[in-house]
């Protein structure tokens, strides 16, 4: 495996490339413009642990938020794609993934106080409560973490199965973000399941800069969304995504299946610097900041 790594001096802090599970030998340049590091300079880094598979601790302070000021917060997403775009396969993420990409995965969950994912990605992928891994327990018991990270439903019309363990069995209540116009009976029957009902918008739905203030309102301030593609078009479109954590599968898919992102376009396309590249059998798993 190789790893590409780009540091950029208009991160927050300069993001090297620790985040997948073997040694890395190139490097190319942000656009930021910083010096590429050759091969020779990446084997003298500390950070460059050799030809071995990295570990969940390895991989967490490779991917750690950044340092955040009283009352800041910062919205991740991390999403997958095959070479041709296509953000899912007959409906679901996982013919796109790999092994690696769910080491990743885990990692990014394993970090953040909450993550927020549309109804719709619930129903398809089968979401269910996220789970305590002890990878992650003293990083989080020091961060003043929960046990696990919340999970927070946007929801519209609260059409959602609230028999599911997703909201009768968290180690931590689910949130359903919706709008003060939603649905008075879903609402009630989300109450009764257990699930917090959170108003982020003045109709239906949420308005996204509402959500991700709400949330943080709540101190769930490393904020990590899985999408579907319709709500991260929203939060693209609306300014308040930092980060991009993209894994480029090595599959085409032909058809017609999203992308990662939907819904209307930008009036302007926003810029994102690059943060590392790394490869493994093919996938290159990216991260990128919003400049």
């Amino acid at each position: 495996m190789t790893a590409t790594t780009a540091t950029t001096a208009t991160a927050a802090t300069t993001a090297t490339a620790a985040t997948a599970p073997t040694s890395a030998s190139t490097a190319t340049t942000g656009s930021s413009g910083t010096e590429a590091v050759g091969a020779d300079a990446l084997r003298d880094r500390e950070w460059l642990l050799g030809d071995r598979e990295w570990s969940l601790d390895e991989l967490a302070d490779a991917y750690a938020y950044p340092d955040l000021a009283p009352g800041e917060s910062w919205l991740r997403a991390n999403m997958v794609s095959s070479l041709d775009g296509a953000g899912q396969h007959d409906g679901r993420s996982q013919p796109l993934s790999s092994d690696s990409d769910m080491r990743i995965f885990g990692t990014l969950r394993g970090l953040a106080d909450v993550i927020v994912v549309g109804a719709q990605t619930v129903r398809q992928e089968g979401y269910r409560p996220a789970r305590a891994r002890e990878a992650f327990a003293a990083r989080r018991a020091a961060a003043g973490q929960g046990v696990a990270p919340v999970i927070a439903v946007v929801s519209a019309s609260l059409d959602l199965d609230f028999t599911l363990p997703l909201f009768t069995e968290p180690l931590v209540p689910t949130l359903v973000l919706t709008g003060a116009e939603a649905p008075a009976d879903r609402v009630a029957e989300a109450r009764a399941a257990g699930a917090e009902v959170v108003i982020a918008g003045d109709g239906t739905g949420i308005e996204p800069g509402r959500a991700v203030a709400a949330l943080a309102g709540r101190g769930l301030r490393r904020q990590l969304t899985e999408g579907g593609p319709r709500l991260l078009g929203q939060f693209v479109a609306a300014g308040v995504l930092d980060e991009m954590c993209l894994t480029v599968s090595p599959t085409m898919t032909a058809g017609s299946a999203q992308r990662i992102a939907g819904g209307p376009s930008v009036a302007v396309p926003q810029r994102f610097d690059v943060a590392s590249v790394l490869e493994e059998a093919g996938f290159l798993f990216t991260r990128y900041r919003r400049i």
